[in-house]
């Protein structure tokens, strides 16, 4: 496993990487700013400047590698600091990124802390060209495609095996697939989308990998489904359908996904696993296309979702590792290494949005309490928020009575 899922563990780490050595980031700083170049003269007071351009933006990152490997993985990012030339950085909050080192890092462990090294390291962005020059939606955009190009390859490498095996693994995977998207309970707000997505995976039976890889496919375009009612108004006839909502896609997406990798792990043969993890990577990805359109209620469910897709992200990495035969060694790196950036993307992505997102704050009653009152106490001071604070807690709350919220924790929109 290149590293734990620590999130239930201790809440706030992110997982980074440098030259592929993962770990986790509890702290991390950025110094963007100009060159600028003062002159004093002798006998002016003023000073006079010149500006050289933008500096360097310096990251500084306090990190830390936790598990049982810790020793070697210290070891491994040792080496990493000692290469030389430009390297890729991936920031949970920031990205990916090409850097170098600005100056010599620090390893440090602890007999207070045991399976765990500490270090930190100072780093300089340069300027690259493609995918890892891009940006915030660009960023995000690119490694999905990648991971479903990675999916798609990883599945056409089964045709290469014997064909009695590859008929039975396309049987299995599609088996298998149905089975677990019957399994799958309705997310609040997703509509119908999930009978449609019964129906569209048990629509064909596949007889060869590549007939599988585009059944699962088109089931997981139904996770990318449009989110937004149209601009013209239906007819007074018409029936009005509901459209799924893009959080209740996404985590349809995730269970899916987490279904799909946990199936992976007890697979038959290495031909079954693979296909099982590219469909697992197909619902990711598109997942985390539904990203863009997500409309927290506040940085606490944005966070409940990025958590959710960290660890799903990093079970079927680690699935994919599981993968030993020769023939798939170069299709499930290449995919290991899509989901991972696809991975920062998302973090990155939800990491924006969170900052301009409202906080959940928690009040503590010990006797029954009355849903207006408590929007009057919190918004009293803006008299135009009380009412959707009021209907806020309630829908957040669900009590059977507003007037009449039970003694314990109350959530509110903070």
């Amino acid at each position: 496993m290149l590293f734990d899922s620590l999130d239930w563990v201790l809440p706030g780490l992110l997982p980074g990487s440098y030259r592929g050595i993962t770990f986790h980031i509890p702290d991390t700083t950025t110094e963007p700013g100009r060159r600028v170049v003062e002159y004093l003269f002798p006998g002016l007071d003023e000073a006079a400047y010149d500006d050289f351009g933008q500096a360097p933006n310096v990251v500084s990152v306090s990190g830390m590698i936790i598990g049982d490997d810790y020793i070697a993985q210290a070891k491994a990012l040792e080496t990493a600091f000692n290469t030389a030339g430009p390297a890729t950085l991936i920031h949970p909050w920031l990205g990916p990124m090409t850097v170098i080192m600005e100056q010599p890092a620090q390893i440090s462990f602890s007999d207070r802390e045991l399976r765990v090294a500490r270090f930190s390291a100072t780093f300089k962005r340069v300027v690259s060209s493609g995918i890892l020059g891009l940006s915030g939606l660009s960023d995000l955009t690119s490694a999905i495609d990648a991971v479903v190009s990675a999916a798609t390859a990883i599945a056409t490498v089964v045709s290469a095996v014997m064909s009695a095996t590859r008929t039975k693994a396309v049987s299995r995977s599609r088996r298998i697939a149905v089975a677990v998207v019957d399994d799958l309970a309705a997310p609040a707000g997703s509509a119908r989308t999930l009978p449609r997505l019964k129906a569209a995976i048990a629509a064909s039976t596949p007889s060869d990998p590549s007939d599988f890889d585009s059944l699962i496919q088109s089931s997981a375009a139904l996770i990318n489904a449009v989110t937004s009612d149209s601009a013209v108004s239906p007819a007074a006839e018409a029936t009005s359908e509901q459209h799924p909502t893009a959080l209740s896609l996404m985590n349809l997406g995730m269970a899916t996904t987490e279904a799909l990798t946990s199936e992976s792990i007890d697979a038959p043969s290495d031909a079954d696993r693979a296909l099982l993890l590219s469909a697992a990577a197909h619902f990711l990805a598109q997942s985390a296309v539904q990203s863009v359109y997500a409309d927290y209620g506040s940085s606490k469910e944005a966070l409940t979702f990025r958590s959710r897709a960290t660890s799903a992200a990093d079970a079927l990495v680690d699935a994919i590792e599981t993968v030993s035969s020769d023939i798939f060694l170069a299709a499930s790196s290449t995919l290991r290494r899509s989901v991972r950036s696809l991975q920062a993307a998302v973090i990155a992505d939800i990491n924006e949005t969170i900052g301009r997102l409202p906080s959940v704050l928690t009040f503590q009653s010990d006797r029954p309490l009355d849903a207006w009152l408590l929007a009057q106490h919190v918004y009293g001071d803006t008299p135009s928020r009380i009412e959707d604070a009021y209907l806020d807690i309630v829908a957040r709350n669900d009590p059977r009575h507003p007037a009449a919220i039970p003694a314990g924790n109350v959530e509110v929109i903070g």
